[in-house]
C-alpha cells in the first residue's frame, strides 16, 4: 500500500511538472501559421529568420505597422509594460515598496504628464499618414495584448494587461531622453564634491574639456543636500529594471574610402546590458518603402537603420542639458526674478503592491520641479531645489523625425528630420548611395550667460543664471560631406560653429581618437575591415598613463619596476584580450590611487559617484600628471604627502589585493578571469530565477573607453562585470545593402524558452556578426517554413 502511495505521487509529481513544461512551452511566440486579426485591410506575410528577425511584407504602409506592432508585442511585451512603467512611475505596483522612491523620482520629473502634452500636439500637428501608422502600430500591439498569449512574467508579477496608447509611446521616447541626460548623474555629485572640498581643489580637476586634447572637427554649413541628492539618484539608477542608454560608436566613409566605392556605415550603441536586449530588429517592406531597422520595443519607428538608399547611426551627444537650481522658498512660493512666484502643484498617487498607496504632492517652480523633498525628504532650511530639463520644455517631435529619417529620400530630407529633435541630444551620422555622408548634433541648445558654470546649482531667486534663448540647428555642431572622406562620434567633445565650445558630459578623447588615426591611416575599407575596427579593444592611452605610473614608482623604489607585475604592466600595449593580465593591475592600480587620493576628503559615497561617472574618466589623467596638488595630501594625516606617495602606497596595495583574489601565481592574473557578461533579466534579479531568466555569465573581451566598450565599474571587489556596452553592432555598406551585418547580446525574443531568446550570446561575446537579410529569396530560404500570415478578420 506504501508503496502504490509512493508511486502515485511520484506519477502526480511527474504529471504536474510535465504539464507545467508543456504550458510554459505554449507560450513561446508564434513564428508560423495563420492569424485573423480585426484592423488588417489585406493580408500580410512575415517571415522569420535564423535569429527570429521578423520580415513583413504589407501591401500599404498602415497594415505595414500594424503587423510591426503585433510581432513586437509578442515577443518583447513584457519589456514594452516595464519601460511604460518605468517612465511613467508606476513600478511599485508590479515590484512593491522597494520602487516607491524610483516612482516618486519619475512622477515629480514628469514625464508622465509630458506623454500627455505630446500626444497632444501630436494630434493636432502632425500629417496624417504618420497618424494613421502610429495609430496601426498601436492598434496591432493591443490585437496581441487582446488575443495573444500571455507573457509568463505577467502571471508572476500579477500584470493584469491594458490597452498601449499613444501616451505610452511619448513614454517610451522620454525614458530613452532620460537615459541620454547625464547632468542627473553628474551635476548633483559635482555640487557635492565642491561643496566638500571647495572651490580651490576643483579648480585643479580638468572640470572642462582638457586642453590639447581632441575635438570631434565639423565644417560650416546645499552641501548635505547635494550628497544626499548625488546618493538617492545613484541608488535610483541601480534598480533601474530596464537598460538605460549610456554613449555610443558611430562613423560613416565617403566613397574615396571605401573599396567599393560606396558609403560604409557603422554603429554600435552602448546601453545598460539587461535582458531581453533593448534593440528589436525588423524588416518591413510596402509598395514604395524597403527598410530594416532597429526599434524600441513600443516605439514604431526603427531610431536606427537603413533604406536601400540612406541609412543612418546614432550616439548620445552629452551635451548639457540639466540644471538645477537652488530655489529660495517660502511656504507655496519661491522667488524668481526676485519676486515671490507661486508653485504649481500636482498631486500623485503611486499604488503599491501589498501595501497602502503612496499619495504625495509634485511642487514645480518656473525652472522645473522641485526634487530635494521627493529624496527622502531632506529639507535645508527656506531653500530648494529644482531641476531644469530641456526635454521637459518642448512637446516631443520625436515621432515626425523619426518617421522621415525613416523614409528620407535625399540628405536634405535626413537634415530637416534631424533638426525636429528637440532633446535627447544626439549624435546623428548619414550615410546614402549617392555618397553623400554626414553628421548632425540634433538637439535644442540652450544659451547660457558666458562664464556659467552650468554643472554647478544655480541660482533659481535672482534671474541671474536663466537661459538666455536656443540655438538655431543650423548653429549646431555639424559636418556635411568633410574633405576628409569621413565623419565619426564616440560622445568626445565637438568642436564649435560658434567659436565656443558647447558644455557638456563628454568622454575622453580615446575612441575617438582611436577611429580618427584608424580611418585617417588608409583607404579601401570593407565590411571585413569594419568588423575589426568596431571590436577593436586597444587603448593608445592607458599604457603611456601606466608606464608614467611606473616611472614615478621607480623614482621612490627602483626596486619595485623588477618585480613580475610591474614587468607585466610594462609590456602591457593597452590590449583588453581575455589572456591579458597588464589590464587587471592596470584598473586595479588606478582605483587604488584614487581611492587614497580622494575618500578621505569627499567621503566614500561621493568617491563611488565620481567612479561611476564620464566626469572621472576625464579629471582623472591630469590629475595624475600634476606632480603637486593639494589632492595628494591625505586629511587623515598629519604630514602633507606628496604624489609619489599615493602612487607607491596604491602600488603595494593592488599587488597584494591581486594576490588575495587572483592568487600568488601570476600566469592566472587574466582578464578572463574578471571581466564577465551576464544579462539580467527584472526577475532574474532574485534567485532561483536568475538561472532561468538571466543569460551569462560569460567571460567578454574589451573594456573601458576601448572602440569595444564593453565597461564596468573601477572597485574595490577586483572583479569588473560588464555594466554597459554594445547593444548591437551594425555595418552597412552601400554597395550591397541586402548584405549588411549586424549582432545583438543576447537575441529578439524576450521570452526565456523562446529559441530566440540567447541565440546571438556566444557570436557577440566572440565579435561575431550575422546578416541582417533584405533579399526576400533568401530570407524565405533562412525562414525554413517560419512564416506568420496575418489575416484580415
Amino acid at each position: 500500500m506504501f508503496k502504490k502511495i509512493l508511486l502515485g505521487i511520484g506519477l502526480f509529481l511527474v504529471a504536474s511538472i510535465t504539464a507545467i513544461v508543456i504550458w510554459l512551452y505554449s507560450l513561446v511566440p508564434d513564428y508560423s501559421g495563420d492569424k485573423q486579426l480585426k484592423g488588417l485591410n489585406k493580408q500580410v506575410d512575415v517571415f522569420y529568420d535564423n535569429f527570429g528577425v521578423p520580415h513583413i511584407y504589407a501591401q500599404n504602409e498602415e497594415d505595414a505597422y500594424f503587423a510591426l506592432g503585433y510581432v513586437v508585442a509578442q515577443d518583447r511585451l513584457f519589456q514594452l509594460e516595464m519601460i511604460k512603467r518605468l517612465a511613467s512611475g508606476r513600478l511599485s505596483e508590479l515590484l512593491g515598496n522597494s520602487m516607491v522612491k524610483t516612482d516618486r523620482f519619475f512622477r515629480t520629473l514628469g514625464l508622465n504628464r509630458h506623454a500627455k502634452w505630446s500626444a497632444q500636439e501630436f494630434l493636432k500637428r502632425s500629417p496624417q499618414p504618420i497618424q494613421q501608422s502610429v495609430k496601426a502600430y498601436i492598434a496591432g500591439i493591443n490585437q496581441y495584448i487582446n488575443l495573444g498569449k500571455t507573457p509568463i512574467e505577467f502571471s508572476m508579477l500579477g500584470i493584469e494587461k491594458e490597452a498601449y496608447t499613444l501616451e505610452d509611446v511619448f513614454l517610451v521616447s522620454g525614458y530613452m531622453a532620460f537615459g541620454f541626460a547625464e547632468g542627473f548623474r553628474i551635476d548633483p555629485m559635482v555640487e557635492g564634491m565642491y561643496r566638500k572640498v571647495g572651490d580651490k581643489m576643483m579648480s585643479e580637476l580638468e572640470l572642462g574639456w582638457p586642453a590639447g586634447s581632441t575635438t570631434i572637427p565639423v565644417n560650416p554649413r546645499v552641501m548635505s543636500n547635494a550628497v544626499q541628492l548625488s546618493q538617492n539618484l545613484n541608488q535610483i539608477f541601480e534598480k533601474y529594471p530596464v537598460a538605460p542608454w549610456i554613449g555610443s560608436n558611430s562613423w560613416v566613409l565617403a566613397p574615396k574610402k571605401t573599396k567599393s566605392g560606396k558609403a560604409l556605415l557603422c554603429n554600435d550603441t552602448h546601453m545598460g546590458y539587461a535582458q531581453p536586449s533593448i534593440w528589436f530588429e525588423a524588416h518591413l517592406e510596402y509598395p514604395g518603402f524597403r527598410f530594416y531597422g532597429n526599434h524600441l520595443a513600443g516605439f514604431p519607428f526603427a531610431m536606427t537603420g537603413h533604406s536601400d538608399f540612406c541609412g543612418n547611426g546614432l550616439t548620445m551627444f552629452e551635451n548639457d542639458d540639466v540644471d538645477f537650481y537652488i530655489e529660495q522658498r517660502d511656504g507655496n512660493n519661491v522667488l524668481f526674478k526676485n519676486s515671490p512666484t507661486a508653485l504649481k502643484l500636482y498631486s500623485e498617487t503611486i499604488h503599491v503592491k501589498d501595501s497602502a498607496d503612496v499619495v504625495f504632492q509634485v511642487e514645480e517652480s518656473e525652472h522645473g520641479p522641485l526634487i530635494d523633498r521627493v529624496m527622502d525628504n531632506i529639507p535645508i532650511f527656506n531653500q530648494a531645489v529644482s531641476v531644469w530639463w530641456s526635454y521637459l520644455k518642448f512637446p516631443s517631435q520625436s515621432l515626425e523625425a523619426v518617421y522621415e529619417l525613416n523614409h528620407a529620400q535625399s540628405m536634405e530630407n535626413a537634415r530637416i528630420a534631424a533638426s525636429k529633435i528637440d532633446a535627447p541630444g544626439l549624435n546623428l551620422l548619414y550615410g546614402d548611395k549617392d555618397g553623400h555622408i554626414a553628421w548632425w548634433t540634433t538637439a535644442k541648445l540652450v544659451k547660457r550667460r558666458p562664464g556659467l558654470f552650468s554643472k554647478r546649482f544655480l541660482d533659481g531667486a535672482t534671474g541671474n543664471d536663466e537661459p538666455l534663448g536656443w540655438l538655431d540647428f543650423s548653429q549646431n555642431p555639424h559636418s556635411e560631406d568633410p574633405a576628409s572622406g569621413f565623419v565619426y562620434s564616440a560622445n568626445s567633445q565637438p568642436a564649435s560653429i560658434e567659436g565656443d565650445l558647447y558644455p557638456g558630459y563628454y568622454v575622453p578623447e580615446n575612441r575617438a581618437l582611436r577611429i580618427f588615426n584608424e580611418l585617417s591611416k588608409q583607404d579601401k575599407w570593407d565590411s571585413n575591415m569594419m568588423k575589426k575596427l568596431i571590436t577593436d579593444g586597444k587603448s593608445d592611452v592607458y599604457p603611456k598613463t601606466a608606464k608614467g605610473l611606473l616611472y614615478i614608482l621607480g623614482t621612490v623604489e627602483p626596486e619595485a619596476l623588477k618585480t613580475e607585475a610591474a614587468n607585466r604592466l610594462r609590456s602591457w600595449e593597452g590590449n583588453h584580450g581575455l589572456e591579458s593580465s597588464g589590464t587587471l593591475i592596470y584598473y586595479r592600480w588606478i582605483y587604488n590611487i584614487l581611492r587614497l587620493t580622494f575618500v578621505n576628503k569627499v567621503g566614500v559615497p561621493l568617491f563611488n559617484s565620481y567612479m561611476n561617472s564620464h566626469f572621472m574618466k576625464t579629471t582623472y589623467p591630469s590629475l595624475l600628471n600634476k606632480t603637486y596638488s593639494a589632492w595628494w595630501d591625505s586629511w587623515a594625516t598629519k604630514g602633507e604627502e606628496k604624489r609619489f606617495i599615493i602612487v607607491q602606497q596604491a602600488w603595494h596595495k593592488t599587488i597584494n589585493d591581486l594576490n588575495a583574489v587572483y592568487g600568488k601565481d601570476q600566469t592566472k592574473w587574466k582578464w578572463s578571469r574578471a571581466h564577465t557578461i551576464e544579462h539580467i533579466h527584472p526577475i532574474g534579479r532574485k534567485k532561483p530565477f536568475d538561472m532561468l531568466f538571466n543569460v551569462g555569465p560569460e567571460s567578454v573581451s574589451g573594456g573601458n573607453e576601448v572602440i569595444n566598450n564593453i565597461a564596468f565599474s573601477i572597485d574595490s571587489t577586483g572583479y569588473y562585470p560588464a555594466k554597459f556596452g554594445p547593444a548591437m553592432r551594425r555595418i552597412i555598406d552601400f554597395s550591397d545593402t541586402d548584405h549588411s551585418l549586424s549582432i545583438l547580446p543576447t537575441g529578439q525574443s524576450g521570452y526565456f524558452l523562446a529559441p530566440h531568446y540567447d541565440d546571438q550570446f556566444d557570436l557577440y561575446n566572440k565579435n561575431a556578426f550575422r546578416p541582417q537579410l533584405m533579399n526576400r529569396a533568401e530570407i524565405e530560404k533562412s525562414a525554413n517554413g517560419k512564416s506568420l500570415h496575418l489575416i484580415p478578420e
